[in-house]
């Protein structure tokens, strides 16, 4: 074996161990990449699947938008540039391992693009070592192995930062280069957005006077910014709720009302928190488990030494650009995450910097132990022996030992099961041809998009939950085959309703449990007499008290199963309520003093609807009826009715009519204003 390079060592000696790490490197992600992690998470299936219907679809989307930039993932729009990846194989028939290789092999660009920095810019001579070092980062084991976009947006942050150095320190022509990769990771990862953001406005002001010594490069530089950024808002302009519906989803405290104060407040504290090394070089109990190695951080323990050794060497040095930059991305980094909450998916970024720092860390401690010349290269040996070791036992604790780590499969754990249940399911069509299978969601979010990525289309089954047979009495086909977890399961055997319950297959989890029961049903002979009565049950209207225009006001209202009563008159189009099964919607209002109204509006949904008003003259007690009717719509929009003066109204009915919908159905209602 060749001595590790030193301060005689030909450079050549440095690229065969660079590229030998870099080989490394890119086994560790590929060795087993279908079986860990043990999930096929939908935010990995949904990547391909939206790129097999842009292509279908002629690369239009859903609205007929030739190219667009946003692709829905659930209720928001948050991917862009990981789709059109995906169209590179898309066309491809489907693998866990294709869908996962593609992301596992642009993720090479991080420790090349670090290795390079500390070759060119800090000017280590172990510069080398980086492959083996990023290669032993649990958090980028787990997540480079997916194909989650925060990898890809993490992949491309760290190009963006090395060309801007190639731009700040070699020459002015890097930067339409440089941000060109840095809104490849604005497009990548949405909480990535305001880090890229930010980190390009602070670069813009700490070397603002290198900016303006080639006024021709910048002009050149902001033509790119404009071209690249003109994308991002031209969608917002067509969609103006969608960046309002990401913070609702994501329950940003920013859409809360509490005063600016606070929120600022809230927004330091986070930031704060995806600083803190507690955070990272040890396991905590705040990320979901899916995101996390078992006992160990996100960080390895052992290289927190390195990292404050580092941070001391880039404070000491901040007037230099490579060791000024490893800065700015560290204290950018959690900004994305802390607009919601710090989650190791939302600050994956934050392994640039302190993959930049861990390794400045361990090469002063290499070049002060190389003066010591009993020692040699030694320590380098020794380095590159630990990292390798290291790496090769968490890629095996993962894969062998990883089905086993956490017990909850289910929705909120690991959700597992997409690609083995799949197997399974098409071995039981195979057997038995004539039966109609249902597949019970509750195990994963997005179940359909899982089930599509295997199954293929159309489905040769339903999705849907066997709810609707336990809510209302309904013919059960003899051929009808529930597959339902454990949970329901447990909840199948203990109901009244049903007298007869056919196990017919079963899928175990990893470590053995029942995980998925194959079953037909058949009702008891009592369950039509239970669903009468509960029908009565719920068709009668609850009833609460409110503070509402000054005084504390009596609702009675239709059941609901979504949201609060207090939600429509909240001020937020963002959080509706939803009757259970009654349409219409019906709402009495009581008001113990008189109240001035002239006019009633609501915001509903897309079916077309009646909007309903009868009010109760004070004094009087003369009803008075008005209503108003709008068709449909893919919009949330007002219906309103206006009684022509105002009225002293001591009682107000409210009927929401979703025309042509007969019971049971949803009604939907986001806000009700009294004016």
């Amino acid at each position: 074996m060749p001595d590790l390079p030193s301060d005689s060592a030909k450079p050549k000696i440095a690229n065969i161990l660079f590229w030998l790490g870099m080989g490394f490197y890119l086994l560790t992600r590929f060795i087993a990449l279908d079986k860990f992690p043990i999930y096929f998470f939908s935010d990995e299936a949904i990547q391909t699947m939206s790129a097999f219907d842009l292509i279908n679809r002629g690369f239009r989307d859903v609205q007929g938008n030739l190219f667009p930039l946003y692709f829905e993932n659930g209720q928001q729009f948050n991917l862009s540039l990981s789709v059109w990846l995906q169209v590179l194989i898309a066309w491809l028939p489907r693998s866990v391992w294709l869908t996962r290789g593609l992301s596992a092999l642009i993720s090479l660009v991080f420790p090349l693009s670090i290795s390079f920095w500390a070759r060119d810019f800090f000017k280590s001579k172990h510069w080398w070592l980086v492959p083996l070092l990023i290669s032993a980062l649990p958090a980028w084991f787990l997540h480079s192995r997916t194909a989650f976009e925060t990898s890809l947006g993490v992949s491309f942050y760290s190009l963006f930062l090395f060309f801007y150095l190639k731009y700040r320190l070699k020459n002015h022509r890097y930067l339409p280069l440089a941000l060109l990769f840095g809104a490849c990771a604005f497009y990548s990862y949405a909480p990535l957005q305001l880090v890229v953001v930010a980190s390009g406005f602070a670069l813009l002001l700490l070397d603002w006077r290198y900016h303006l010594e080639g006024k021709k490069s910048l002009l050149y530089g902001l033509f790119a910014l404009v071209l690249l950024s003109s994308p991002y808002f031209f969608f917002h302009l067509s969609h103006q709720q969608a960046l309002s519906t990401q913070l609702h989803l994501l329950r940003s405290y920013w859409l809360s009302n509490i005063p600016l104060l606070n929120k600022l407040g809230l927004f330091l504290g986070k930031w704060l928190q995806g600083l803190n090394p507690l955070y990272w070089f040890f396991p905590n109990q705040t990320d979901l488990i899916r995101h996390q190695m078992k006992g160990l951080g996100h960080l390895p323990w052992f290289f927190l030494p390195f990292f404050l050794l580092g941070l001391w060497q880039v404070l000491k040095k901040w007037k230099e650009p490579a060791y000024r930059l490893a800065l700015v991305a560290l204290l950018v980094g959690p900004l994305g995450a802390a607009i919601a909450d710090i989650a190791i998916t939302r600050v994956l970024v934050m392994l640039v910097p302190f993959s930049l720092l861990i390794f400045l860390g361990l090469n002063q401690t290499l070049e002060f132990l190389l003066h010591k010349k009993i020692l040699k290269n030694l320590p380098a040996y020794l380095s590159t022996l630990a990292t390798a070791i290291f790496s090769i036992w968490m890629c095996w604790y993962a894969i062998v030992k990883g089905p086993l780590w956490y017990s909850g499969y289910g929705l909120y754990g690991l959700q597992w099961g997409g690609q083995q249940l799949s197997q399974k399911i098409t071995g039981f069509k195979q057997e038995n041809p004539q039966t109609k299978l249902k597949l019970s969601p509750s195990w994963a979010n997005n179940t359909d998009i899982i089930m599509r990525y295997f199954l293929g289309d159309p489905l040769p089954l339903e999705i849907g939950t066997i709810d609707e047979y336990d809510l209302y009495y309904q013919e059960l086909d003899p051929n009808q085959v529930f597959i339902i977890t454990p949970d329901e399961y447990n909840w199948l055997v203990q109901n009244p309703k049903f007298g007869q319950i056919e196990v017919l297959d079963s899928l175990e989890w990893p470590d053995g449990r029942a995980g998925f029961t194959f079953l037909r049903l058949a009702y008891a002979p009592e369950a039509e007499q239970i669903f009468e009565v509960e029908l009565q049950q719920r068709r009668q209207p609850e009833v609460n008290e409110f503070d509402l225009l000054g005084q504390r006001v009596s609702i009675t209202y239709s059941r609901l199963d979504l949201g609060t009563i207090a939600h429509i008159f909240d001020g937020d189009n963002t959080t509706p309520l939803r009757t259970f099964e009654a349409n219409p919607l019906q709402i009495n209002l009581d008001f113990p003093q008189p109240v001035d109204l002239q006019k009633v509006t609501a915001m509903v949904g897309a079916p077309a609807t009646r909007l309903s008003v009868a009010i109760s003259l004070a004094g009087s007690g003369q009803e008075l009826t008005f209503s108003e009717t709008v068709s449909s719509s893919e919009q949330v929009r007002p219906i309103s009715v206006d009684f022509g003066a105002a009225y002293q109204v001591s009682q107000l009915t409210i009927s929401i009519e979703s025309i042509n919908e007969p019971e049971p159905t949803h009604v939907h209602l986001w806000e009700l204003i009294l004016e």
